[in-house]
């Protein structure tokens, strides 16, 4: 060992000391990482997204497509990717892993990945700040095998392990004020755009660090002319980091509106999710509710100071606690700063309120001044800043066990490792497997997009089935549900997404049945899991089913789920109502809709070529005249005095409609509803179109 030790440079043997320790963490799981990943109940929905995060990421390099965009859900818009937790840096770094084995071994390669690498990038920070070798290996350990990391192992939670970013961009930010050099400004750019394609929490969390680091360890200046050179580094590490986010920065904006609809940006508003989901000011002092010995007893806490939380292990440790201490009281002059950030993190983690057990208190929080940025509604978990804590205990450990180390002998760092070992021993790892009905390997030999039902949007399983079928889902499970007014809206999918029948006629569509509509939207399959419904449930799925598929039997069927096989798109054009409509309302045979101020028709040509097509609608106005435009597709079309009720006025529409779903808009003037449920201008009393 000591010809190993004078042979190989401190980093490596370091990896190599991480590697095995990675290794000795997950024994118990390692002759089973090809056929399941290790992890709690929380693994079985988090991992397994995260599983299909690999996946798509491989899909995406292989066709050249943009990975922020997949039309593989939410069929048939698809949904932009950019504020879900894709860690697009993971499905880079075992790309070769899931083309040749696939997206499972590749999952467990970038857990094992990530707390070899996080265990090296602290090492290395340590290093930075001064720390001897030894030390900085111990502070590593305590980094990478940590409650909060291995939580978030446990959980599944990809994007969360793979961390090893965060200290070596700070290594690098650290190297880079300490050089005057433009390479390591180049490198830590970089490194914090890992950052960024990792997590998106993380990349907040850097840019709140970021500007102490610098205020706290730049180092003085003997002239002007090297401060500005110093300014110059430094401001190159945003710049490159900027340019090399472009792609993920680029769709960013759109999906932080699509996610959070129509919340006012930077509101004051406290949400209780918000304080749900901060850190208890007694998480930080107690130890991991995964640990083998007493881990349960802690455990049993979690209901009282996180009530309807699954994750919440913000533990500090204590073996790091105890060295940080002994590097505040020896090493005041390098451990002040480390501390300042320490604090801060602390502070950030506790959120908008102050929780101490079950009690709440209205204090100053420092979470409130980022709660006043654009943006920032979409963070949701104020209690991962303890992130940045959990890394200013790097230094201080490393710092405090040197400490120790010179004032009482090697022993120290033996005892340390002990300790370390003892404190941070792995969970029992339980194992989550995905099995996989066989009939969705048997829908991977058809085209077109395939609804599973029923929706559930607390399981990952659709997308397990999708790395099995490879077609896309309407629907699908992410982080972010994104708004997805087709399935409240499309006639067919409508009844099947909520497994229920409305009776609605009205233009249910025109010229067809709901399954045509369907057909026309690319939807060649629907799968029913009938062992995921209740006897009564299976009631009312059924009309659902025979409502939306008139006529259809299931080309597959048995006990636990049935195929229904869509026939091809009919050449006939086929109308239907859209958003802006009151639900259809009936006396006797004739049946209506109000619109309010504007209302769409949704117009389908199902061939490849310009159609030409009469549309004949039927309306009435509330109680006087009501002029209304109508527009095709953003182009106006004409204007239509729809006259007051009871009289019914008809207009006639020849359109030489484009190619898929049209949008013909109706713009009227409202008058208050006397049945209150918002303003209204005509009743739609009748629609047909034909070619």
């Amino acid at each position: 060992m000591n010809r190993l030790r004078h042979t190989l440079p401190a980093p490596l043997l370091a990896t190599l000391g991480y590697l095995v320790s990675t290794l000795a963490f997950f024994f118990p799981a390692l002759p089973f990482l090809s056929e399941a990943l290790p992890g709690g109940p929380v693994a079985a929905i988090d991992g397994w997204q995260n599983v299909w995060h690999l996946w798509w990421a491989e899909q995406a390099v292989r066709s050249g497509t943009n990975p922020f965009f997949t039309p593989l859900l939410y069929h048939p818009d698809g949904v932009n990717l950019a504020v879900h937790p894709l860690n697009l840096s993971n499905g880079l770094l075992v790309l070769p892993i899931t083309a040749l084995f696939g997206p499972l071994p590749a999952y467990n390669v970038a857990l094992l990945l990530a707390f070899v690498l996080s265990g090296l990038g602290a090492y290395l920070l340590a290093r930075e700040v001064g720390a001897g070798p030894q030390s900085a290996f111990v502070a590593g350990l305590l980094f990478s095998f940590g409650p909060f990391h291995a939580t978030k192992a446990y959980d599944g939670q990809l994007e969360w392990i793979a961390i090893q970013w965060v200290p070596l961009y700070v290594w690098m930010l650290l190297h880079t004020l300490n050089s005057a050099r433009v390479l390591p400004a180049v490198v830590a750019g970089l490194l914090l755009a890992l950052v960024g394609y990792t997590s998106l929490y993380y990349l907040i969390f850097m840019a709140v660090l970021s500007p102490l680091l610098v205020l706290l360890h730049l180092p003085p200046a003997p002239s002007f002319r090297i401060r500005i050179t110093q300014l110059a580094h430094l401001a190159l590490v945003p710049l490159v980091a900027i340019v090399a986010l472009a792609p993920i920065l680029a769709g960013l904006t759109t999906a932080v509106r699509a996610v959070t609809g129509s919340a006012a940006p930077g509101s004051s508003a406290i949400d209780p999710e918000l304080v749900a989901r901060s850190a208890n000011l007694l998480d930080f002092w107690l130890p991991s509710y995964l640990h083998p010995l007493w881990g349960d007893l802690i455990a049993q806490l979690g209901p009282w100071l996180h009530p309807n939380i699954a994750a919440w292990n913000h533990a500090l440790g204590y073996t790091a606690l105890a060295l940080a201490v002994v590097a505040c009281c020896t090493e005041w002059r390098r451990a002040w700063p480390w501390l300042v950030i320490a604090i801060i993190g602390l502070w950030l983690a506790l959120g908008p309120l102050l929780n101490i057990g079950d009690r709440q208190f209205e204090a100053p929080m420092l979470y409130r001044l980022l709660m006043a940025i654009p943006g920032m509604e979409i963070a949701r978990r104020p209690g991962h800043f303890v992130v940045l804590t959990l890394l200013a205990l790097v230094p201080l450990a490393a710092l405090g066990l040197d400490a120790l180390r010179q004032r009482y002998g090697s022993n120290v760092l033996a005892l340390a490792v002990l300790l370390a070992a003892l404190e941070l021993a792995p969970p029992a790892w339980t194992l989550q497997r995905s099995i996989t009905h066989p009939a969705f390997s048997e829908l991977a030999r058809s085209d077109g997009a395939v609804l599973v039902l029923p929706i559930d949007n607390d399981s990952s399983a659709s997308l397990t089935q999708q790395i099995v079928h490879g077609r896309p889902l309407v629907g699908g499970f992410l982080a972010r549900i994104p708004p997805f007014p087709f399935a409240n809206e499309t006639p067919g999918v409508r009844q099947l997404w909520r497994l229920a029948p409305d009776g609605a006629a009205l233009a249910d569509p025109a010229g067809g049945a709901p399954s045509d509509v369907m057909a026309a939207y690319g939807i060649r399959d629907v799968v029913v899991r009938w062992s995921e419904l209740s006897a009564s449930q299976r009631a009312t799925a059924q009309a659902a089913i025979t409502e939306a598929l008139p006529g259809i039997s299931p080309s597959y069927t048995d006990a636990e789920l049935s195929i229904y096989r869509l026939p091809p798109p009919t050449p006939a054009p086929l109308a239907y109502v859209a958003g802006g409509w009151y639900p259809e309302e009936q006396a006797a045979e004739r049946r209506w809709r109000w619109m309010g101020a504007e209302a769409t028709i949704v117009l389908i040509n199902p061939g490849t070529t310009a159609l030409p097509v009469t549309v004949q609608l039927q309306a009435e106005g509330f109680t006087a005249e009501r002029p209304t435009q109508l527009s095709l597709n953003g182009a106006p079309l004409t204007t239509w005095a729809v006259a007051a009720q009871p009289a019914a006025t008809t207009t006639s529409l020849r359109l030489l409609l484009p190619p898929g779903p049209n949008r013909l808009v109706l713009n009227a003037p409202t008058a208050a509803d006397p049945a209150g449920r918002g303003p209204i201008s005509i009743a739609l009393t009748g629609i047909t179109i034909k070619r």
